[in-house]
């Protein structure tokens, strides 16, 4: 069963410290914070996120729509959204057979989330706010 429970004795025994949260687990991963929800109506459902890659604004928000599908064709697994209208979020979430082994799961998640974040962050180097924001801060691309 794909629980928080599974799931926290798992991360425990590959060494992050995982901590029960209101809505499921969290921990960190390369310094980072990444969150599981809990779902008890569906224990073969297994979800990871990592939260607030990027702050969206409403100047910002048609680019960071545009990153977005361009990343989300271009990678597989992970995908990423706006959640609770001011954050881009990546997620990985999958249906497990009986046989699941969280072993090949989870840092194949964590590593594709990674991967996600930096197409994305190209990707919305490319528009318009990307451009503006990367000139601003001086890196301008050639």
């Amino acid at each position: 069963m794909a629980s928080c429970d599974t799931l926290s004795e798992y991360l425990k025994k590959e060494g992050f410290c995982p901590e029960p949260t209101e809505f499921g687990l969290q921990f960190k991963y390369q310094t980072l914070d990444f969150i599981h929800f809990r779902d008890e109506e569906d224990e073969l459902f297994f979800n990871l996120f990592f939260p607030q890659i990027f702050q969206v604004t409403e100047e910002n928000r048609l680019d960071v729509l545009a990153a977005i599908d361009r990343a989300n064709a271009e990678v597989k697994v992970a995908k990423g959204s706006i959640r609770f209208g001011n954050a881009v979020w990546v997620g990985v979430e999958m249906l497990l057979s009986d046989n699941y082994d969280l072993g090949d799961i989870v840092p194949r998640s964590l590593n594709m989330m990674l991967y996600y974040r930096d197409m994305f962050y190209h990707a919305f180097a490319e528009t318009p706010s990307g451009k503006a924001l990367m000139k601003a801060a001086g890196q301008e691309q050639a």
